[in-house]
């Protein structure tokens, strides 16, 4: 195995998520799931585990397609996408979805080849329901959407047709599942839904589009699995290690915070320049990496996602608990961070405190201990934070 951090993994080198990818399959027979971790944890790897390992329910083998819907921007190219996923797995004789094809042929709209469907129509909640219609009749086993980035394609609909058509898609997509037992989604994405949901809420959406559905956190690799995987790419990079490689491994997964891609990213540094790997080389090989101007593990996210997702009340809130967490010797209470707050911006109120830190938390800058108090989630990112920010 080589370093490739932030490529595409092969099925064969994605180590430690086979129990994962079992039990989210255990609870996608019931019910359909929201996918949510921090930012390059694995989400995507793990869904395009999932559609290959896909189980023999009672019904069958679930039909499974997968989408990325990052360069979408209205739901009429959703649907277009979707029509031809759904084409590549039919028969010959299923690919006649009558409900859809004359509705859209109703409506003006390209039937031969690739559907076309007019520019601006105000018809695709029709559209939709009949294509999920038709497709619900032809197959007999339970039909499961893997869409990766939909919270991107529902802040670029927010941003290309308002929030009233942001609000509509969520609530047509909850209606599809409550109407059609047969049908799962599942939702991943580098920004949290809860994040796009929540600016829709300030425009008075007060709809819940997903509590219907079931989140589930993918969590960074367990410490051996971590290890195993660092191990590998050492073997792989044929990088020296004398008889210490299991050793070193180790404290690579611990730096990384057990996360694959800081993991790759830390061994692509050190492959660069292939030094014989001690303790002492690899702190310093991370030291560098979490300094470098080019930041090549892409840490620069982290700061990127408070401007544009949190509001300008929310922004130095955010950045002086944070500032003061990356600093602190261990995890403070509330009560600290709201008297470092008020000594800092000047006397904010402890319900905005609150709210920012849960905000926080939800987006895994920073996690709660069992006796409420806060740290970072991840030390890789407060050591980046305590560089970046000086």
């Amino acid at each position: 195995m080589k370093a490739n951090p932030g490529g595409t993994i092969g099925l064969n080198e994605t180590i430690g998520r086979d129990q994962l990818v079992r039990q989210l399959w255990q609870a996608l027979e019931k019910q359909s799931l929201v996918l949510t971790s921090e930012r390059r944890i694995g989400k995507t790897t793990v869904i395009r585990k999932m559609k290959e390992e896909a189980p023999d329910f009672q019904s069958g083998r679930p039909l499974c397609i997968m989408r990325d819907l990052e360069g979408l921007r209205t739901p009429q190219e959703l649907i277009e996408e979707l029509y031809k996923d759904l084409e590549a797995h039919l028969s010959s004789k299923q690919r006649h979805l009558t409900q859809f094809l004359s509705l859209l042929g109703n409506l003006g709209g390209a039937k031969l080849g690739p559907v076309e469907i007019p520019k601006g129509t105000q018809h695709w909640k029709k559209l939709l329901h009949a294509l999920i219609d038709d497709i619900c009749s032809q197959v007999s086993t339970i039909v499961v959407f893997f869409w990766d980035e939909l919270p991107l394609f529902v802040h670029n609909l927010k941003a290309s047709g308002g929030e009233a058509a942001a609000m509509e898609f969520l609530d047509v997509l909850r209606e599809i599942r409550q109407q059609q037992s047969s049908i799962r989604m599942v939702f991943t994405g580098s920004i949290g839904l809860h994040q796009v949901i929540r600016g829709l809420r300030d425009e008075g959406y007060a709809n819940a589009p997903t509590n219907d559905m079931r989140t589930v956190e993918v969590p960074p690799l367990s410490l051996a699995d971590g290890s195993n995987l660092a191990e590998l790419l050492l073997d792989g990079e044929d990088l020296h290690c004398g008889n210490s490689r299991a050793l070193y491994a180790e404290q690579i997964s611990r730096a990384a915070g057990h996360v694959p891609y800081y993991i790759h990213s830390l061994i692509a540094q050190l492959a660069t320049g292939r030094p014989t790997i001690t303790g002492e080389v690899i702190e310093t090989y991370l030291a560098e990496m979490l300094a470098d101007p080019n930041d090549p593990a892409n840490f620069r996210y982290y700061r990127e996602r408070i401007r544009t997702y949190y509001s300008k009340d929310e922004e130095p809130l955010a950045l002086a608990i944070l500032d003061h967490l990356c600093v602190a010797g261990e995890p403070e209470p509330f009560s600290k961070l709201s008297n470092v707050l008020r000594y800092r911006l000047h006397d904010p109120s402890d319900e905005a405190a609150r709210e920012v830190i849960h905000l926080l938390s939800k987006d895994h800058y920073l996690q709660r201990t069992t006796d409420g108090r806060w740290s970072f989630r991840y030390e890789i990112v407060r050591r980046w934070w305590k560089v970046e920010r000086g």
